[in-house]
């Protein structure tokens, strides 16, 4: 390893700070996904285009943007969020069918290009 290693408290700072971002309708609809193991890392750098920093870091991190939209995660996070505002059950749920309306009409492809660009 080059350098020192990034303490774990630090770590899931950076990955808190990652949940509570914004993004788009608030749906965070990515995981982030911390890898210290070095042989798991050993087998991503291939795919990362053999960056060293891959093998070399204490702690990667892994943004994975998930693949498309249901209505149940929907209500998942709508209802997380009303719980986390102290909103009677049920508040946002003008707000949420609309935004389900518009994501429903869409492609599993589309959701994807834009849940990866709330990853990014």
């Amino acid at each position: 390893m080059n350098g020192q290693a990034v303490a774990q408290e630090k770590v899931d700072y950076i990955i808190e700070a990652a949940r509570l971002a914004p993004t788009s309708s608030g749906l965070q609809p990515f995981k982030v996904i911390e890898i210290t193991d070095p042989e798991l890392k050993a087998k991503i750098q291939p795919i990362a285009y053999w960056q060293s920093q891959i093998v070399d870091c204490s702690h990667l991190l892994v943004f994975a943007a998930y693949d498309r939209y249901t209505q149940e995660y929907l209500d998942k996070v709508f209802e997380y969020s009303e719980k986390e505002r102290n909103l009677p059950a049920g508040f946002s749920n003008d707000y949420k069918n609309m935004l389900w309306s518009k994501l429903s009409q869409q492609t599993q492809e589309e959701h994807f290009n834009h849940t990866a660009r709330q990853a990014i």
